[in-house]
């Protein structure tokens, strides 16, 4: 590193964090309205709304796809092996939790109720 380069680079880098991002298996155009509406309810209770999150559709999970590696993942879907539903799910730099789609969510009280608990987990509510 040359003394130019020293003067020019002094300042600190930061790291931005990313959006939470939601993983859905449906495409946004086929969520019925009724499903749209409890995925906002979901984020609204953790202090979110849709233009707060990342939202990609994935046919089946696949983290090594999305284009920005998140922090924190909301997956509604079915489970890929070695997954459980409304669990946290932890390494160094990632946190996850899966849950059964959208229409199966609002047929299912106890369920909502499972992705709650996991859910203030994840974002320390």
């Amino acid at each position: 590193m040359t003394e130019l380069d020293q003067i020019i680079f002094r300042e600190e880098l930061y790291r931005i964090k990313s959006l939470p991002t939601v993983v859905l298996t449906k495409i946004w155009s086929e969520i019925s309205e009724t499903e749209k509406e409890l995925l906002s309810k979901i984020l609204a209770a953790l202090k979110l709304s849709l233009d707060k999150v990342q939202i990609h559709y994935q046919p089946e999970l696949n983290l090594a796809r999305l284009p920005v590696k998140p922090e924190r993942v909301i997956y509604f879907g079915a489970l890929p092996a070695g997954l459980s539903y409304y669990e946290l799910i932890q390494t160094h730099n990632l946190a996850l939790v899966a849950a059964e789609d959208l229409t199966t969510l609002l047929a299912k009280e106890a369920a909502r109720k499972l992705l709650w608990n996991a859910l203030k987990q994840l974002f320390s509510v």
